[in-house]
C-alpha cells in the first residue's frame, strides 16, 4: 500500500480552495475538495506491517494545532506538467510536527522517502504539455487564511486513471 502522513485542513479552508480552484484558469485535473491536504512526509510502498509500525509511531505525538497561511504559487515540474498548488506556511509550529513525525517513523524503523519539505497544498495535477502560466500567475496573487489544522494523519492512497484516493489509515488530534 502507497502511504503518506498528511496535515488535515479544516472544511472551512478546503472549501475555499474548491472555490479558487473553480475561479482559476483550468490548467490540468483538480485536486478533489476531500482530497486537499498538507503531506508531512511521503512513506511510498509499505506492507501491513510497516503501516500498523508508522500508526504505532504516530499515534502518541502530541503538539498544539497549527495554523497555516496559504499564499503563492508552487510549481512542480515547470511551466509544463506535475502540479500546481499554494505554499503553506505554517512557521516552526508545522516544521517542528514534519521533524516529530519523521524522527518517531525513524525510531520505529520506518524510513520514508527522501523529499525536501516543501509546505504546499496541491490543487491542480498537469499531465502532458497543458502550460500553466495563467493559473501560476492567478495562484501567486492569492491568499487564503490564517486557518488552524486540528489533526493530522496517515493515508494510503490508491492511484485510479481518474485520479487519487486517500483513505484515511488512523487520524490524531493536535491539541495543546
Amino acid at each position: 500500500m502507497r502511504l503518506f502522513v498528511a496535515l488535515c485542513l479544516p472544511d472551512a479552508l478546503k472549501a475555499d480552495l474548491s472555490d479558487l480552484q473553480s475561479r482559476l484558469p483550468q490548467t490540468g485535473r483538480p485536486v478533489a475538495e476531500d482530497n486537499l491536504h498538507l503531506t508531512l512526509s511521503f512513506l511510498g510502498d509499505m506492507d501491513e506491517s510497516g503501516a500498523e509500525a508508522s500508526l504505532d509511531a504516530l499515534e502518541t505525538l502530541t503538539t498544539a494545532p497549527i495554523t497555516l497561511t496559504l499564499a503563492g504559487a508552487e510549481n512542480f515540474g515547470g511551466h509544463y506538467g506535475g502540479a500546481l498548488g499554494l505554499n503553506a506556511d505554517g512557521g516552526v509550529a508545522l516544521r517542528d510536527l514534519q521533524a516529530r513525525c519523521l524522527s518517531r517513523l525513524h525510531g520505529a524503523g520506518i524510513t520514508p522517502e527522501r523529499r525536501r519539505f516543501r509546505p504546499h497544498v496541491t490543487l491542480f495535477r498537469i499531465r502532458g504539455k497543458q502550460d500553466a502560466r495563467r493559473t501560476i500567475a492567478a495562484l501567486n496573487a492569492t491568499r487564503l487564511g490564517p486557518a488552524t489544522c486540528h489533526g493530522f494523519g496517515l493515508f494510503q492512497s490508491t492511484l485510479r486513471p481518474d485520479g487519487a484516493v486517500y483513505e484515511p489509515l488512523g487520524l490524531f488530534p493536535l491539541r495543546g
